[in-house]
């Protein structure tokens, strides 16, 4: 196996708090780290979220959640994932077609 980062790069339903579900697109990517001990996933969701903002990502895959880091310049949210990824990873499920 390589150590490049596996992905989803593509539309994502975002749900922030108790509002309605809003379509975005969304650049994800996950790797092992090994100061972590645990695959890690970050991304971009072109949303303006602010800072701090836990949200809901779901993909064709499924749902998970997350946490706004930042805005970058352009005014997307950069996130950090809170556990498994909504992607399939191949080193969590044995195939990189795994569905979750």
């Amino acid at each position: 196996m390589d150590d490049a980062p596996e992905g989803f790069d593509g539309e994502v339903a975002v749900t922030v708090g108790g509002e309605p579900s809003r379509n975005a697109h969304a650049t994800l990517a996950a790797r092992f780290d090994p100061l972590a001990g645990h695959v890690v996933w970050t991304g971009r969701v072109r949303l303006e979220l602010p800072p701090g903002a836990e949200l809901i990502i779901g993909t064709p895959h499924g749902s998970a959640r997350a946490e706004v880091t930042e805005r970058d310049v352009w005014g997307n949210a950069r996130v950090r994932g809170l556990g498994r990824p909504p992607f399939p990873v191949e080193l969590l499920d044995g195939s990189g077609d795994a569905a979750s």
